[in-house]
């Protein structure tokens, strides 16, 4: 029942590519969120999402949570060349029930450049995954967010005007 009312005022508030005025994510949604791929439409929405935007971006090094070795093996399988352990990564996977993470990692700044992604799953799941994504939005190095129900995605572009987006997948 929790995740039924956020759902509809998410409806309510959210759009999709058309209601973008921002050619980067309008790019982003158009040619990497609603692009079909066959191959990924039988995983989670969250993971969807994931592997579109590790082959949009051309991703060269992956945070994965520690334990997903079965996401870890998938994604291997089709981008082999992707590194998972570094300093900085390119984009940052975090599930539901890493979100209590965010706040260090944000505030070390040191795992992420100017290009990274942040994708975050589970941002309506409960009451705790709303608090962490709505703490998220007031902080200033997170400049573009996008709010796609299942889950966030958090852009770091310094030379981007500070937007959040909510996006219908």
């Amino acid at each position: 029942m929790h995740r039924l009312l956020p759902y509809l005022k998410f409806l309510m508030a959210s759009s999709n590519q058309h209601g973008v005025h921002s050619p980067f994510i309008y790019n982003y949604i158009t040619k990497c969120i609603y692009r079909s791929t066959p191959s990924a439409s039988r995983h989670a929405k969250s993971i969807q999402v994931l592997l579109k935007s590790i082959d949009y971006f051309n991703v060269k090094k992956l945070r994965l949570p520690a334990e997903d070795e079965k996401l870890k093996l998938l994604i291997e399988s089709r981008f082999p060349y992707i590194e998972f352990e570094g300093d900085t990564y390119d984009i940052l996977y975090f599930t539901k029930s890493e979100l209590r993470k965010l706040p260090s990692i944000l505030s070390k700044g040191d795992c992420v450049h100017n290009q990274s992604l942040l994708l975050l799953d589970g941002i309506h799941y409960n009451k705790r995954s709303e608090e962490a994504w709505n703490r998220i939005l007031t902080d200033k190095k997170a400049r573009v967010t996008v709010d796609m129900f299942y889950c966030g995605a958090i852009f770091f572009r310094n030379e981007q005007a500070e937007e959040h987006f909510k996006i219908r997948i």
